[in-house]
Protein backbone atom coordinates (compact mmCIF):
# COMPACT_ATOMS: atom_id res chain seq x y z
CA UNK A 1 0.00 0.00 0.00
CA UNK A 2 1.40 3.41 -0.94
CA UNK A 3 1.98 6.17 1.59
CA UNK A 4 -0.94 8.14 0.12
CA UNK A 5 -3.28 5.17 0.40
CA UNK A 6 -2.16 4.47 3.98
CA UNK A 7 -2.61 8.12 4.93
CA UNK A 8 -6.05 8.25 3.34
CA UNK A 9 -7.13 5.03 5.05
CA UNK A 10 -5.96 6.35 8.42
CA UNK A 11 -7.79 9.65 7.94
CA UNK A 12 -11.05 8.31 6.49
CA UNK A 13 -11.76 5.50 8.96
CA UNK A 14 -12.83 7.73 11.89
CA UNK A 15 -15.18 9.85 9.74
CA UNK A 16 -16.53 7.27 7.28
CA UNK A 17 -19.89 6.79 9.03
CA UNK A 18 -20.38 10.55 9.26
CA UNK A 19 -19.54 10.95 5.58
CA UNK A 20 -22.06 8.25 4.70
CA UNK A 21 -24.79 10.02 6.75
CA UNK A 22 -23.98 13.24 4.92
CA UNK A 23 -24.12 11.45 1.55
CA UNK A 24 -27.44 9.86 2.51
CA UNK A 25 -28.89 13.26 3.48
CA UNK A 26 -27.87 14.62 0.12
CA UNK A 27 -28.79 11.67 -2.10
CA UNK A 28 -31.92 10.61 -0.17
CA UNK A 29 -31.41 7.01 -1.24
CA UNK A 30 -29.06 4.41 0.29
CA UNK A 31 -27.76 3.11 -3.05
CA UNK A 32 -27.24 6.62 -4.42
CA UNK A 33 -25.55 7.59 -1.15
CA UNK A 34 -23.10 4.71 -1.46
CA UNK A 35 -22.31 5.68 -5.05
CA UNK A 36 -21.90 9.33 -4.09
CA UNK A 37 -19.67 8.45 -1.16
CA UNK A 38 -17.52 6.11 -3.24
CA UNK A 39 -17.09 8.70 -5.99
CA UNK A 40 -16.19 11.41 -3.49
CA UNK A 41 -13.71 9.15 -1.68
CA UNK A 42 -11.98 8.37 -4.97
CA UNK A 43 -11.75 12.09 -5.69
CA UNK A 44 -10.47 12.70 -2.18
CA UNK A 45 -7.81 10.02 -2.57
CA UNK A 46 -6.68 11.54 -5.87
CA UNK A 47 -6.48 15.01 -4.30
CA UNK A 48 -5.03 13.98 -0.92
CA UNK A 49 -1.56 15.37 -1.71
CA UNK A 50 -3.23 18.83 -1.80
CA UNK A 51 -4.29 18.45 1.86
CA UNK A 52 -1.50 19.84 4.03
CA UNK A 53 -3.21 19.57 7.43
CA UNK A 54 -4.49 16.12 8.36
CA UNK A 55 -6.57 17.73 11.13
CA UNK A 56 -8.68 19.41 8.45
CA UNK A 57 -9.50 16.12 6.69
CA UNK A 58 -13.10 15.85 7.97
CA UNK A 59 -14.06 19.26 6.62
CA UNK A 60 -11.97 18.87 3.48
CA UNK A 61 -13.49 15.48 2.55
CA UNK A 62 -16.98 16.78 3.38
CA UNK A 63 -16.36 19.60 0.91
CA UNK A 64 -15.24 17.05 -1.70
CA UNK A 65 -18.43 15.07 -1.02
CA UNK A 66 -20.66 18.15 -1.30
CA UNK A 67 -18.97 19.30 -4.51
CA UNK A 68 -19.30 15.79 -5.95
CA UNK A 69 -23.00 15.88 -5.11
CA UNK A 70 -23.46 19.28 -6.78
CA UNK A 71 -21.60 18.12 -9.89
CA UNK A 72 -23.67 14.93 -10.12
CA UNK A 73 -26.88 16.91 -9.64
CA UNK A 74 -25.95 19.28 -12.46
CA UNK A 75 -25.30 16.32 -14.77
CA UNK A 76 -28.65 14.68 -14.03
CA UNK A 77 -31.61 15.93 -15.98
CA UNK A 78 -34.17 13.85 -14.08
CA UNK A 79 -33.70 15.56 -10.69
CA UNK A 80 -34.98 19.10 -10.03
CA UNK A 81 -32.22 21.35 -8.74
CA UNK A 82 -33.78 21.89 -5.32
CA UNK A 83 -35.11 18.38 -4.75
CA UNK A 84 -32.25 16.69 -2.90
CA UNK A 85 -30.46 18.91 -0.43
CA UNK A 86 -28.86 18.74 2.96
CA UNK A 87 -31.39 18.11 5.69
CA UNK A 88 -33.92 16.24 3.60
CA UNK A 89 -34.73 12.73 4.68
CA UNK A 90 -33.91 13.26 8.33
CA UNK A 91 -33.90 9.98 10.20
CA UNK A 92 -36.67 9.99 12.81
CA UNK A 93 -35.69 10.11 16.45
CA UNK A 94 -35.50 6.64 17.95
CA UNK A 95 -35.98 5.63 21.53
CA UNK A 96 -33.66 3.50 23.54
CA UNK A 97 -34.10 -0.25 23.27
CA UNK A 98 -36.73 -1.57 25.62
CA UNK A 99 -38.95 1.53 25.51
CA UNK A 100 -42.70 1.15 25.36
CA UNK A 101 -44.36 0.96 21.94
CA UNK A 102 -46.36 4.10 22.79
CA UNK A 103 -43.20 6.03 23.67
CA UNK A 104 -41.49 4.81 20.48
CA UNK A 105 -44.49 5.92 18.41
CA UNK A 106 -44.41 9.32 20.10
CA UNK A 107 -40.68 9.70 19.37
CA UNK A 108 -41.16 8.73 15.73
CA UNK A 109 -44.03 11.18 15.36
CA UNK A 110 -41.90 13.92 16.90
CA UNK A 111 -39.06 12.99 14.54
CA UNK A 112 -41.41 13.28 11.58
CA UNK A 113 -42.55 16.70 12.78
CA UNK A 114 -38.97 17.90 13.16
CA UNK A 115 -38.19 16.52 9.71
CA UNK A 116 -41.18 18.35 8.23
CA UNK A 117 -40.13 21.61 9.88
CA UNK A 118 -36.54 21.23 8.68
CA UNK A 119 -37.69 20.34 5.16
CA UNK A 120 -39.86 23.47 5.08
CA UNK A 121 -36.83 25.72 5.54
CA UNK A 122 -35.35 27.42 2.49
CA UNK A 123 -32.56 25.29 0.99
CA UNK A 124 -29.75 27.60 2.09
CA UNK A 125 -30.93 27.61 5.71
CA UNK A 126 -31.56 23.86 5.70
CA UNK A 127 -28.03 23.13 4.48
CA UNK A 128 -26.44 25.39 7.08
CA UNK A 129 -28.59 24.15 9.97
CA UNK A 130 -27.97 20.51 9.04
CA UNK A 131 -24.19 20.90 8.86
CA UNK A 132 -23.93 22.86 12.13
CA UNK A 133 -26.64 21.23 14.23
CA UNK A 134 -26.95 17.84 12.55
CA UNK A 135 -23.31 17.11 11.75
CA UNK A 136 -21.64 19.21 14.46
CA UNK A 137 -19.55 21.40 12.18
CA UNK A 138 -18.32 24.77 13.44
CA UNK A 139 -19.52 27.76 11.41
CA UNK A 140 -16.14 28.08 9.69
CA UNK A 141 -16.10 24.38 8.83
CA UNK A 142 -19.64 24.52 7.42
CA UNK A 143 -18.60 27.58 5.42
CA UNK A 144 -15.74 25.61 3.92
CA UNK A 145 -18.03 22.70 3.02
CA UNK A 146 -20.62 25.00 1.42
CA UNK A 147 -18.09 27.35 -0.17
CA UNK A 148 -19.51 30.50 1.47
CA UNK A 149 -18.41 32.96 4.15
CA UNK A 150 -18.65 31.96 7.85
CA UNK A 151 -20.82 35.00 8.55
CA UNK A 152 -23.26 33.84 5.91
CA UNK A 153 -23.42 30.42 7.56
CA UNK A 154 -24.03 32.03 10.96
CA UNK A 155 -26.80 34.18 9.53
CA UNK A 156 -28.46 31.24 7.77
CA UNK A 157 -28.26 29.08 10.90
CA UNK A 158 -29.72 31.85 13.05
CA UNK A 159 -32.63 32.40 10.65
CA UNK A 160 -33.15 28.65 10.26
CA UNK A 161 -33.15 28.04 14.01
CA UNK A 162 -35.62 30.87 14.52
CA UNK A 163 -37.94 29.43 11.89
CA UNK A 164 -37.63 25.96 13.44
CA UNK A 165 -38.44 27.33 16.91
CA UNK A 166 -41.51 29.04 15.54
CA UNK A 167 -42.76 26.06 13.56
CA UNK A 168 -42.06 23.59 16.38
CA UNK A 169 -43.55 25.68 19.21
CA UNK A 170 -46.98 24.13 18.71
CA UNK A 171 -45.45 20.66 18.58
CA UNK A 172 -43.60 21.29 21.84
CA UNK A 173 -46.74 22.49 23.57
CA UNK A 174 -48.70 19.51 22.25
CA UNK A 175 -46.02 17.06 23.42
CA UNK A 176 -45.67 18.75 26.80
CA UNK A 177 -42.04 19.73 26.21
CA UNK A 178 -40.87 22.56 28.42
CA UNK A 179 -43.36 21.95 31.24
Amino acid sequence: MSDTHSRFDRLVRPVLAELYRFAHRLARDPVEAEDLLQQSLLRGLDRLPQLHDDGAFRVWQSRVLYTTFLNRREQRTDMPQEEATVGDNVVPLHGSPGGSPERELQRRRLGDQVNDALSALPVEQREAVWLVDGQGFAFGEAATVLGIAPGTVASRVARGRMALRTSLAAVAAEEGVGR
